[in-house]
């Protein structure tokens, strides 16, 4: 006879309630363990439920039987352990229906914050990874952050599965962002299809999206060898080598002017490389996908995963996973084609620039 489950039995009746787990993992002395499961150090968790409760955007205190501390700590289980709202339903014995609510209102929270904390950089300053870096400055004062783009797998209704299927063959959205040389994310746009051209993507973002970060005239931003040569993106040298990863055991011997720049150009923009690597190692949400939620959903989590990145960037010195050496390669880039329609006048300006910037890196390395 098969086995009838009784929806009059209780479910949730460990002993181990998710209040009394997360204040378990908060008194602990084994400070790694509350890193862990929450992906952040614990003044900085703190520091993040007092931004959301003091802007309105999460209840102080108490709420029926979850805490604004329990709903974010089960926000982080879900993108930073990848955990299913099934898991999480276990692991804080709370109904699904109150686990869906939950991780959602925090979702909305963090997403309504995001225009907060991502923010153009500062256009008038010289960074001092450029300005205290004799290979960089003063070759590179005008620069102002690094562009690039990264596919994050994308669960799609059938229909739909031709428009987000990839150059690499599985399901994916867009992302396309600009970061500052903090490792703060200043731009993100997510969402699009994974087989929407490259180009279309950057641009409808310059010419639709009003909150694009253009830079003042002479001011740009580093790009790779994908992107078209001009306005405010610097793109290295093509058919000259360039990832960072060519340049290991050949040292500094460079045969030429565009090869220096090469070299400099990449150290450089290795930045945007080492943004996504962070985000998506602290959030493996990113890297695996997120077959529960809607398509609008998975977009909102991009969002809400960046905006936690500057937030923990901006809050928390001691971060383990920023704190990691520097990589040479990122996670899973994936490179923004862009061709376009430049005018001749912005190819040859943009043409000249990087030229010079060559040149004198040349010449201030081989006096005569």
């Amino acid at each position: 006879m098969p086995r009838v489950i009784s929806r009059n039995v209780p479910r949730n009746t460990s002993l181990l309630q998710g209040a009394e787990w997360i204040a378990e993992i908060m008194t602990t002395p084994h400070e790694g363990r509350f890193f862990d499961n929450i992906r952040m150090t614990k003044p900085c968790f703190y520091a993040l439920v007092d931004a959301l409760t003091s802007r309105g955007l999460l209840p102080h205190g108490q709420t029926s039987r979850v805490s604004s501390i329990e709903e974010v700590a089960l926000f982080m289980q879900t993108v930073g352990m990848h955990k299913r709202q099934r898991d999480n339903m276990e692991r804080f014995q709370h109904s699904l229906e109150t686990i869906h609510r939950r991780f959602h209102r925090v979702l909305s929270a963090l997403c309504t914050m995001a225009p907060e904390l991502i923010t153009p950089p500062n256009f008038t300053e010289i960074h001092t990874r450029i300005a205290n870096n004799p290979d960089f400055f003063p070759f590179f004062k005008d620069c102002v952050g690094a562009m690039d783009g990264s596919l994050v797998p994308a669960w799609v209704p059938r229909a739909d599965g031709i428009r987000y299927r990839s150059r690499k063959g599985g399901l994916a959205q867009n992302v396309l962002a600009i970061c500052d040389f903090d490792m703060n994310f200043t731009y993100v746009y997510a969402g699009w299809e994974g087989s929407a051209a490259d180009a279309r993507v950057l641009d409808h973002a310059v010419s639709h999206d009003p909150t694009f970060p253009f830079p003042p005239i002479g001011k740009y931003y580093l790009v790779d060898a994908g992107f078209t040569n001009y306005q405010c993106f610097l793109a290295p040298y093509r058919g000259t080598r360039y990832h960072l990863p060519e340049w290991r055991g050949q040292g500094r011997r460079y045969g030429t002017p565009q090869d220096m720049f090469n070299h400099a150009h990449s150290r450089l923009r290795n930045v945007i490389e080492r943004c996504f690597g962070v985000l998506k190692k602290r959030f493996p949400i990113l890297q695996w996908g997120m077959p529960s939620y809607l398509l609008n959903h998975q977009v909102d989590i991009v969002i809400a995963c960046c905006t936690l990145h500057n937030f923990i960037r901006k809050f928390s010195n001691d971060d383990l996973i920023f704190n990691e050496p520097d990589e040479d390669t990122p996670a899973d880039i994936e490179t923004f084609y862009h061709r376009g329609h430049p005018s001749t006048n912005e190819l040859e300006s943009q043409r000249l620039l990087r030229d010079s910037i060559a040149m004198q890196m040349w010449e201030s390395n081989h006096p005569n």
